[in-house]
């Protein structure tokens, strides 16, 4: 076979890659299509006009905030006890500036601005904060990493809660209806959240398009609604002096704390305004906040309260009986369309964030199926589907109730806020280069109120708040292990032979490889050290392709890495070369792409899919390696997770009939 080793410049130097030449060379042309597309256009969002952004922030970021009414304000008054004016008054009070405070001040005006090049939401954030550390030339405090691990592990608690309490609230409105829809309950809400479930495997892209939509009318109806009764009795609008929650405080200090813990409940899904910016952009989450979901929802809550007040018996079910009691059959209908979509956008928000934590090492390869050719960012994680619903199922089924789940919902909700708020603390000294003056006027009044909340809830941890707890600090000792023993790993590695050492030896000892005909591809993490792959082979087959090309893949701190920028080459002689390639941790690094793309890079090498060989390492963790720098069994922990990840040819976008896997024995 004629050789297609390439000749190119001196070798040891690299040249960054442009991406701008075209070849025709049938599949590698597509894949290089594929490579240079822009993402903003893959991802729809600034491509579309204004109003458009803000019908689609309606269905995808406002579901979990938006349907809070339905529960929020009815927990609260449960809370207090009472339905008196100044208990009512100033539940509402408490709810209304929590809103402005927390979601309006905090989130819109100040976490939203703290965007990772286009990308939002805890991880998002804490990879900023990291990247701010490293061009610094310093590391990140490790407790600052591990707060944000621990974010990002609480929303997965809140993840499964959502969907439960929002689905099994709306369900409930049957009640009002008949009391003979009472048994049916929580089998319709179990059936609804199964069905649920079965949906995510066909992408959310399918029904996104109608979430804008019907959450516009949601907003519409629950504004209608509040102003009918506001009508009625507009004296509720009092509680908008917030002299009504300083009385309750004052007056009923304990009562007022534990109302706390329902007033969170109203904040819930804020974190979905800074974690979505990347779809939908700062400007349309805003005006969509400002224009639509702000005026309805503070409208529907003095709407509750006026029926709280001047009508008897309406303490469980404000929401539903705010309605007249010919609309209540419509209310039940479209309060489960919203929850419903609630549900949707949180599950999806676990997936987007999976993808991310697995591409900044803070969990292991999981399988990652994109569910759209058109849009980036639509994903589905089988692993997580399966975890979810087995939790949600577990909570509808355990606790059948939404006012007994709302007991484990505040708690995780307020983590997270409260670890998002010292990230930003981090983020405005070290990156922005806020004075300590001004960080500490900003900061320390959110934390204070954060602090108060999470307080506040972790007096329901027996009564439900466990639950998200548990889930919360086994999936942080899951992703700290995780990110433990690669950095272990990683270190480990970078005292293996230099690669150009390795290369040396082996084609100048005294049992040179034989050279075969075709390309191989040995993808790594560790530039200019030798991949282990090419160690055991070289090792065990004696040869080495006549073009060998090792990749060192690595992960950025950014959500994107531009195509200009993504690839260096080093020419090591003698058919060898070495790639180092960056990606975003919203990017997967796809082998074909990254070779399509190299095309007029290598001489006269050109990507043949049909002569081009990878091969990939298959570690096995070596436990009682460590020496003492990580426990027993966390050592068996990471090995354990290590061996049920997703195999490296899945994660590289690779087909099983060009891989040849080698095992690969790491010591941590």
């Amino acid at each position: 076979m004629k050789s297609n080793s390439p000749t190119t410049p001196a070798p040891g130097r690299y040249r960054q890659h442009t991406g701008n030449e075209r070849h025709d060379s049938g599949r590698a042309e597509q894949l290089r299509d594929d490579a240079d597309r822009d993402p903003q256009q893959d991802q729809g969002g600034r491509s579309k006009a204004l109003p458009g952004l803000m019908l689609g922030a309606l269905g995808v970021v406002f579901g979990d905030i938006g349907t809070s009414p339905i529960y929020a304000l009815r927990q609260g008054v449960v809370d207090a006890g009472s339905v008196d004016v100044t208990t009512v008054m100033g539940v509402l009070s408490m709810i209304v500036w929590a809103v402005v405070i927390v979601v309006m001040g905090k989130y819109v005006c100040y976490v939203m601005r703290a965007d990772n090049e286009g990308e939002g939401g805890i991880v998002a954030l804490t990879a900023l904060v990291r990247s701010g550390y490293e061009k610094d030339g310093q590391s990140v405090p490790r407790l600052l990493l591990m707060a944000g691990l621990f974010g990002a592990a609480m929303f997965y608690g809140d993840s499964m809660v959502t969907p439960a309490v929002s689905v099994l609230s709306a369900v409930e409105g049957l009640s009002q209806i008949s009391t003979k829809f009472d048994p049916f309950v929580v089998p319709a809400a179990a059936t609804i959240l199964i069905g649920l479930f079965l949906f995510q495997r066909r992408g959310t892209a399918v029904v996104g398009r109608a979430f804008g939509p019907v959450m516009l009318l949601w907003f519409v109806y629950l504004a209608a609604i509040g102003l009918y009764r506001i009508v009625q009795h507009p004296e509720v609008l009092r509680a908008l002096s917030p002299a009504w929650a300083f009385a309750l405080a004052q007056h009923h200090t304990s009562l007022a704390f534990i109302v706390l813990g329902a007033v969170i409940l109203s904040l819930t899904g804020a974190e979905a305004l800074y974690a979505d910016i990347g779809h939908f952009g700062r400007r349309a989450i805003r005006l969509a906040w400002l224009c639509v979901v702000f005026p309805s929802i503070v409208v529907g809550y003095f709407g509750q309260a006026a029926t709280l007040l001047y009508q008897p018996g309406s303490s469980q079910q404000p929401f539903f009986l705010a309605a007249p009691s010919w609309a209540l059959i419509p209310t039940v209908i479209i309060a489960l369309l919203a929850t419903v979509i609630a549900s949707q956008a949180v599950i999806s928000g676990a997936f987007s964030m999976t993808s991310q934590a697995i591409e900044l090492g803070f969990l292991p390869r999981l399988r990652v199926v994109e569910t759209s050719k058109a849009q980036r960012g639509q994903v589905y994680v089988p692993a997580v589907n399966a975890v979810l619903f087995a939790a949600v199922l577990f909570l509808v089924l355990t606790f059948r109730s939404s006012d007994r789940l709302t007991s484990a919902y505040g708690i995780a909700v307020g983590l997270t806020m409260l670890i998002t708020t010292v990230q930003m603390v981090s983020l405005s000294r070290h990156i922005w280069g806020w004075s300590w003056l001004a960080v500490a006027a900003l900061s320390v009044p959110l934390i204070a109120i954060d602090a108060m909340l999470v307080a506040a809830n972790s007096l329901k941890i027996p009564q439900g708040g466990w639950f998200p707890v548990a889930v919360g600090i086994v999936l942080f000792v899951l992703m700290a292990t995780w990110n433990r023993g690669r950095e272990l790993a990683a270190l480990r590695a970078s005292r293996a032979q230099p690669l150009d050492a390795f290369l040396r030896e082996t084609l100048h000892g005294d049992e040179p490889p034989a050279r075969v005909p075709g390309t191989a591809v040995y993808p790594g993490n560790m530039s200019g050290m030798t991949p282990s792959a090419l160690r055991c082979n070289v090792r065990h087959n004696r040869v080495l392709h006549e073009t060998s090309i090792f990749f060192a893949n690595r992960s950025e701190s950014a959500p994107r890495v531009d195509d200009h920028t993504r690839i260096e080459v080093r020419d090591l002689g003698e058919g060898c070369y070495e790639i180092v390639s960056r990606h975003g941790f919203v990017e997967r690094p796809n082998l074909p792409r990254l070779l399509a793309m190299l095309e007029g890079h290598l001489g006269d090498w050109r990507f043949d899919p049909d002569h081009t060989t990878f091969f990939l390492p298959r570690d096995e963790v070596m436990r009682g390696g460590s020496h003492g720098r990580m426990p027993r069994w966390r050592e068996a922990l990471f090995g354990e997770m290590s061996f049920h990840s997703t195999s490296s040819a899945e994660y590289y976008g690779l087909g099983g009939d060009d891989v040849v896997e080698l095992g690969v024995q790491v010591v941590l």
